[in-house]
């Protein structure tokens, strides 16, 4: 079997932290997925790889586990052995049977052509779990899978997963796809829900054995929120820079919010700091889903940089100006 160098694969070091890891999965997840290379199979292979490696490398769990076995493999190889003989059987199952989701649909569609075990190598299937017991035979799955119930096997446990939704789709909610064990699967997120907050979908869990019934999946809502905007119960706020001349002075800005441009009049000699609320253009309260928190926006004073001398003269006449009037 084939060893994956997940490393190599990402272009990213053995010592990447999470969040390099992250951004660089997501840049090269977003150059070759499918739907921007239409009919490319290389792109597509190259998409379902990266999605593979960034599978092991975010989890603590299985990185551990992964580099345990490549630093393994490599000292068998440098021993004169051959690496095709390398025992991966000594490591088979030790990262736990999971469930395998693909997040990455965030691009837009999801993976396609993926396998029932969601289109995983058969080196990531050997370490951590999954894939059709009978080698993807229908018949002998469902023969199976009527066996376990004959034989009365108890119901999986349930699993519990992260799932990343931006600030903007809580405003009216949101559909997501995603794929759990090969199978796509829709999930509506309710407006309005609140960061740490569970989905159940029943039945989407892990199986006491295969073909068992399976327990329940929960999905564990993280938000994430855009620089410069921070959530806080039914209100969003969003800090926006402004420049030294239109708070002494005052004049009309246009601000990008998570629902579109909306026009600000800045009154003269507004204080850094000030906040505009924007009523009822908050958040939509889960339970009530009518009513909605509010919008405000907190003004940055930006102070001017690189003044040439004639500013300079400018401002110092300014200066002498007010102390004369004090």
């Amino acid at each position: 079997m084939e060893y994956k160098d997940y490393y190599n694969i990402l272009g990213v070091s053995r010592d990447v932290s999470e969040a390099e890891l992250k951004k660089k999965y997501r840049k090269l997840a977003a150059k070759y997925h499918p739907d921007k290379n239409p009919g490319d199979a290389t792109a597509e292979t190259k998409f379902k790889e990266l999605g593979e490696a960034y599978e092991v490398l975010k989890d603590p769990e299985k990185r551990k586990l992964y580099d345990q076995v490549g630093s393994d493999w490599k000292r068998y190889q440098q021993a004169g052995a051959n690496p095709n003989d390398f025992n991966w059987g000594q490591y088979a199952g030790q990262g736990g049977q999971r469930v395998h989701i693909n997040f990455e649909d965030m691009f837009g569609g999801g993976t396609r052509g993926q396998s029932s075990a969601g289109g995983f190598s058969s080196f990531f299937e050997t370490l951590f779990g999954g894939g059709d017991p009978f080698g993807g035979s229908q018949y002998q799955t469902r023969q199976y899978q009527s066996d376990a119930r004959r034989r009365g096997v108890a119901k999986g446990r349930d699993s519990e997963a992260q799932i990343h939704i931006d600030l903007k789709d809580l405003l009216k909610g949101a559909e997501k796809q995603l794929r759990v064990n090969g199978e796509k699967v829709k999930i509506k997120i309710p407006a309005g829900i609140e960061d740490g907050k569970r989905l159940k979908l029943k039945g989407k869990g892990l199986a006491s054995a295969p073909g068992g019934p399976k327990g329940d999946l929960y999905l564990k809502i993280k938000i994430d929120e855009p620089a410069n905007f921070e959530r806080k119960g039914s209100d969003i706020y969003q800090t926006v820079p402004i420049d030294l001349y239109t708070a002494l002075l005052g004049g009309a800005i246009t601000v990008e919010t998570l629902e579109g441009k909306v026009k600000l009049n800045i009154p003269p000699e507004t204080k850094n700091g000030k906040v505009f609320r924007l009523g009822g253009r908050g958040l939509p309260h889960l339970k009530t889903p009518s009513k909605r928190g509010d919008y405000l926006i907190k003004v940055d004073v930006q102070l001017p940089q690189n003044l040439t001398d004639k500013e300079k003269e400018l401002i110092k006449k300014l200066a002498a100006e007010r102390r004369n009037t004090e």
